[in-house]
């Protein structure tokens, strides 16, 4: 292991994040009230890109392109969170990032999170901003990329788009990153809580709390929605996993290997042993930099 990544390990730890995850659920709630509100839609000003803001369903979505111009292909990118938690600023930066090796445009939409409304909303927003870039790119010039709850998203524009009566193309490439959902086999949930202790981010009790926040009260919310990998994956091509072996969303590989071998889904998996939750998306040391260059390489293909 590089010394970054011993250094990040280290913070993550020190910092008593995963301890926030064994709160009292209002107290939990709290606490993401409090980070959210320093996150959120942000606009760059700097002259790196050409950024702009455009508004689905009354949410704001960050366009970034390298010039006015529209790429040939382009990227609709998930943030994580846990679908109550916002995106920060450092998001933007590895946005930029995955726009230069891609050659791709990214959008990046700011997704109604279950603090305030359930998942189908989510779900709508974010196949709206899918509908309308293959209305401006072209079929099968679109991918989807995500990371935790964004990496769920990713994978989830594909079955959403299978319960429609007027489907549209399936995205290019699907890159999850630690992909989350609710556990629904015995054998996930134990592999879940096996990792627990190695998981220096995530604890499994939010897996336990989760559902009741992405329901947020509703009782029609599709099965798919909320167990990510019992979706329909007709007609998808292809979809890249990337984990690290010690986090608990790895208990969840397993469910969704056997939903690509149920569908024909081609898929490959990345992983890494000793890394922490999503770290391909901090690209700052060796081992996250290799990963996300495999990424964008992916991606730009």
């Amino acid at each position: 292991m590089s010394l970054g990544a011993k250094i990040i390990n280290c913070g993550i730890k020190l910092s008593g994040i995963k301890k926030k995850y064994l709160l009292p659920e209002d107290e939990f709630l709290n606490e993401i009230k409090k980070m959210n509100k320093n996150r959120g839609f942000y606009l760059p000003k700097d002259k790196k890109a050409f950024y702009k803001e455009h508004e689905v369903m009354g949410n704001k979505c960050l366009i970034v392109q390298s010039s006015e111009k529209l790429s040939q292909r382009a990227i609709l990118y998930f943030f994580g969170g846990g679908m109550i938690l916002g995106p920060d600023k450092g998001d933007v930066s590895v946005i930029l990032k995955l726009m230069k090796k891609t050659g791709c445009d990214i959008w990046f939409p700011m997704y109604p999170l279950c603090t305030k409304s359930s998942i189908m909303d989510s779900f709508e927003m974010v196949y709206e901003c899918y509908r309308q870039m293959i209305d401006l790119y072209g079929g099968g010039n679109v991918s989807t990329c995500g990371f935790s709850s964004g990496g769920a998203l990713a994978i989830g524009i594909a079955t959403y788009n299978n319960t429609r009566k007027n489907k549209l193309p399936m995205p290019r490439h699907i890159v999850a990153v630690s992909p989350g959902e609710v556990p629904w086999k015995d054998e996930e949930k134990a592999a879940m809580k096996k990792n627990n202790r190695k998981d220096m981010m995530v604890d499994y009790s939010f897996m336990e709390k989760v559902e009741k926040l992405e329901r947020h009260g509703r009782n029609d919310v599709p099965d798919y929605m909320i167990h990510i990998s019992k979706g329909d994956l007709s007609g998808v091509d292809n979809i890249h996993f990337v984990y690290s072996t010690d986090e608990v969303l790895y208990g969840a590989k397993q469910c969704f290997i056997d939903a690509c071998k149920k569908y024909n889904v081609k898929y490959s998996v990345r992983e890494r042993a000793g890394m922490f939750h999503c770290y391909a998306m901090l690209p700052y040391f060796k081992e996250a930099k290799e990963d996300f260059e495999e990424i964008a390489q992916i991606l730009s293909e």
